[in-house]
C-alpha cells in the first residue's frame, strides 16, 4: 500500500489544539490486529487515532504508532491520540494516565476522557485537568454524557472546559440540540459508530436516501456518511481492520454534500440509539 499524503482537515478545539476530523476507532481491535490497522491508517493518511483504557490495546495502538514513526511516515507529532479512563479507574484517575503513557509509550496523551458517567466521573475530571497542568495531557473532555444537564454536571465546576464530548452519532441518531448547546462553549461533538456500529451497518448504509446521494456522487454509502458528518460539523472515528474499508472512509475530501442533501441527511433522524452507554 502506498503511503498517502496526510489528511489535514481539522477543527481547533477550545483548548487551542487541533484535531483532525477524521480517525481510525479501535474499539473491538485486539494485538497484531490492531497494531495493523492503525499502521495501515497511517499510511492511508489517517491522523487521529482513538483508542481506551476499557479496549485492552492501548500497547498495540502504541506499537502501531511506533512502527509508522520509525518508518519515517510521520513524527509523533503529527498523530493526534485519544484515550480514555474507564469506570474501574474511576478511583485512581492519576495512575490511570500514567498507566495509559506507560502503554502507549507516549509522553503526552493528545486527548483524554472520561470514558462514561459513574461515580467519583466529577473528581475524575478534576484528575484530568491536573494532567494538563503536568504536561501529560493536551486537551480533556468527556464520552457519554447526551444532555446538556449531562454536561453542565461536569463542566459546573470544572477550571478547563470540556473541548470534546465523544458520543454515539450517525444518521438516525444526530442528538443536534447537544451540538448546538455546545456551540457556546465551543466544544465539539464526536461520533462513535458514525456507521452505525457492529450489527447495525446495514440499517444505515442500506438505506434509500444515503444510496440515491451514493450513486449520485460516485461514492459508497459509507463515504456519503462520514462526509456528511463532517460538514454537519462532527469528528468522526469509524473502526476497522479492512485495510481496504481503512481506505474507503478515508476517501471523503474530494467532494462535498449539496444543501438539499444535508437536508435529506438531516431528515433521517430518528433519534434512535442502537447502544446504551
Amino acid at each position: 500500500m502506498n503511503t498517502r499524503k496526510a489528511l489535514t482537515q481539522s477543527v481547533k478545539l477550545n483548548s487551542g489544539y487541533s484535531m483532525p476530523v477524521l480517525g481510525l476507532g479501535t474499539w473491538t481491535l485486539r494485538g497484531q490486529t490492531c497494531e495493523n490497522a492503525v499502521y495501515i491508517a497511517i499510511k492511508c493518511g489517517y491522523r487521529l487515532i482513538d483508542t481506551a483504557r476499557y479496549y485492552g490495546n492501548e500497547e498495540a495502538v502504541g506499537n502501531g504508532i511506533k512502527k509508522a514513526i520509525d518508518e519515517g511516515i510521520v513524527k509523533r507529532e503529527d498523530i493526534f491520540v485519544t484515550s480514555k479512563i474507564m469506570p474501574g479507574d474511576y478511583e485512581r484517575a492519576e495512575q490511570a494516565i500514567n498507566d495509559s503513557l506507560s502503554s502507549l509509550e507516549l509522553d503526552y496523551i493528545d486527548l483524554m476522557l472520561i470514558h462514561q458517567p459513574g461515580a467519583n466521573d466529577e473528581n475524575v475530571y478534576k484528575a484530568l485537568e491536573r494532567g494538563v497542568h503536568k504536561g501529560k495531557i493536551r486537551s480533556i473532555g468527556i464520552s457519554n454524557y447526551y444532555t446538556p444537564q449531562d454536561f453542565e454536571r461536569i463542566n459546573r465546576t470544572a477550571e478547563i472546559t470540556p473541548a470534546v464530548v465523544q458520543n454515539e452519532n450517525h444518521p438516525y441518531y444526530q442528538n443536534t440540540d447537544l451540538q448546538e448547546y455546545l456551540k457556546k462553549y465551543n466544544t465539539v461533538v464526536e461520533a462513535w459508530y458514525p456507521l452505525g456500529g457492529r450489527g447495525n451497518t446495514e440499517k444505515i448504509l442500506g438505506n434509500n436516501t444515503i444510496g440515491e446521494i451514493a450513486k449520485h456522487h460516485g461514492k459508497t454509502s459509507a463515504q456519503i456518511v462520514l462526509r456528511w458528518q463532517m460538514q454537519a460539523g462532527y469528528i468522526v472515528i469509524p473502526g476497522s481492520s479492512n485495510s481496504a474499508h481503512i481506505a474507503e472512509n478515508a476517501d471523503i475530501f474530494g467532494f462535498e454534500l449539496t444543501v438539499e442533501e444535508m437536508r435529506k441527511m438531516a431528515n433521517l433522524n430518528k433519534q434512535e440509539r442502537f447502544e446504551n452507554w
